[in-house]
């Protein structure tokens, strides 16, 4: 049974007659140490997505705390280059065939879009999820070490100290993959200044960053914005263990790139990011 969470990011939720629930955000960066990078930044982005779907379910009455859940899609499109970070937003809720997906929307403190969020995620009613994840878990009998791992240099994945790094060096430039590892220490703090989660496994906002720095070694290290993306969660991604994340479609007309995530020989997720020349 999970405990609620201390923190907020959200806060004077309004819920309106039909479930829109507004809200304001916080700005607190010793709480939330990721508002020092850019507000399109897939750190930010999945991190925001996470707390904002689970902090305004749980004003309006839909979300128990005590209930694992699981992500399955998510996407986003952000506004226009040189917007803030959010200080409002709502939250909608729209029936998608017998599923119910969430949209949040975040404007800055001058009324512009910072982005539009939305997903479909599951959560587990009946199953006995410590023991589930128990038994997946123990399968990593030997989990290897970041030390033992050749990490690309953080100037080509584009992050701000090789801690932050979690790929190796590209494998083919002409079918480009990488490697990754991320464990309980790379991935969360005090070892990693801006990432967090439930320790359990590698979340979404993990397999976010991974996707952008695999987008800087394919375009040679060159750094990009990122301003929207789709997610698709088929299995969980284990910390400690290697995976494999490999090009599956280029456009660089469109500024699209869409890759595959794979550990012990299953697909984990698929993951598509818009971006533009702007860094």
């Amino acid at each position: 049974m999970k405990e609620p969470a201390a923190n907020k990011f959200t806060h004077s939720h309004v819920v309106l007659e039909d479930g829109t629930v507004a809200f304001k955000c916080s700005a607190d960066q010793d709480i939330w140490p990721w508002l020092a990078l850019h507000p399109f930044d897939p750190i930010v982005v999945q991190t925001v997505n996470y707390w904002a779907s689970v902090e305004t379910s749980t004003a309006r009455g839909t979300w128990d705390p005590t209930k694992w859940s699981a992500l399955t899609q998510s996407d986003w499109t952000c506004g226009k280059s040189g917007a803030n970070h959010p200080t409002h937003g709502v939250a909608d809720l729209i029936k998608e065939g017998e599923n119910l997906r969430f949209q949040l929307t975040f404007f800055d403190k001058y009324g512009s879009l910072v982005y539009r969020m939305s997903g479909i995620g599951v959560v587990f009613q009946n199953r006995d999820f410590e023991s589930w994840r128990d038994k997946a878990k123990q399968q990593i009998t030997a989990p290897v070490m970041a030390e033992d791992f050749q990490y690309a240099p953080a100037n080509l994945v584009g992050v701000g100290s090789q801690n932050e790094s979690f790929l190796s060096p590209l494998i083919d430039h002409h079918n480009p993959s990488a490697q990754a590892l991320i464990t309980k220490e790379n991935g969360f703090p005090p070892e990693h200044p801006f990432l967090s989660g439930s320790g359990d496994h590698v979340n979404s906002t993990h397999l976010a960053d991974v996707a952008r720095q695999f987008l800087n070694l394919v375009l040679d290290g060159r750094p990009r914005l990122i301003i929207g993306g789709e997610m698709i969660f088929k299995r969980y991604v284990e910390l400690g263990l290697p995976f494999h994340i490999a090009l599956t479609q280029e456009d660089r007309s469109q500024n699209t790139i869409s890759m595959a995530v794979q550990q012990s020989d299953h697909l984990c997720a698929t993951i598509t990011l818009k971006y533009s020349h702007e860094q």
